[in-house]
């Protein structure tokens, strides 16, 4: 079986992207800007430089991406300080991962005060160990977030699998060189032999994840 399951965050755990979306709508009209929904498409998945450099670009350079940076963590702390919703499913199947004493990380491109915010709400922490933005020097598309996890958790990367949602969190994931399933909302994956598709945790089961093991093992032997 898999030596450990890493989750990423938001969209994939829980259901934050909502909360992201209303914040982002209301402090860009608050600087004049009508924050569309295409505007949060192009910033889903993070990281959140990428997101607020954008966001810089939308008002023509006149707020920087720090100052909007500092805002938007700001009311996301206090939103999820607040209530959680998570993603359906989410929370019992890391209790069945965690019943089955199989490692598990929460590896988000989020700062570590919205992370440890999530942590704090959670009914029960079945996570050993959680990164954050700004943890390591590079963030999610960059791969460095899921090989840190493994290297907290003592496993190897090859042996792991990753829960991702959107474009940013996948290509990390696949970059690492973990076995991937991606669980999108807004958009197409297409799958290959280590990333495979499921549309919600309430449709996967313990034989699921043993055929993911297998299939893994399979094509990490044509590797060698």
């Amino acid at each position: 079986m898999f030596e450990a399951v890493l989750f990423d965050m938001d969209g994939l755990f829980i259901d934050s992207e909502p909360d992201w979306h209303a914040a982002e709508t209301e402090m860009m009209q608050g600087y004049g800007y009508d924050w569309k929904t295409s505007d949060q498409l192009q910033c889903l998945g993070g990281p959140l430089q990428r997101v607020t450099e954008y966001m810089s670009r939308c008002l023509n350079g006149e707020i920087s991406p720090e100052i909007l940076g500092e805002t938007i963590i700001s009311e996301m702390q206090i939103r999820l300080s607040s209530s959680i919703s998570y993603m359906p499913g989410s929370v019992e199947f890391s209790k069945m991962i965690y019943d089955q004493q199989i490692p598990q990380a929460l590896v988000s491109a989020s700062p570590r005060q919205l992370v440890d915010a999530v942590i704090t709400k959670l009914p029960k922490n079945y996570f050993r160990e959680t990164v954050a933005s700004g943890d390591i020097a590079r963030t999610k598309p960059f791969p460095d977030p899921y090989l840190h996890a493994a290297k907290l958790l003592g496993v190897e990367i090859k042996n792991c699998l990753i829960f991702e949602d959107s474009p940013t969190g996948i290509a990390a994931a696949t970059a690492s060189g973990a076995f991937v399933v991606a669980i999108p909302h807004f958009i197409e994956i297409a799958e290959t032999a280590r990333l495979k598709v499921s549309k919600s945790f309430l449709d996967i089961r313990d034989v699921d994840l043993e055929q993911w093991w297998e299939l893994n093992q399979h094509e990490l032997g044509k590797l060698s």
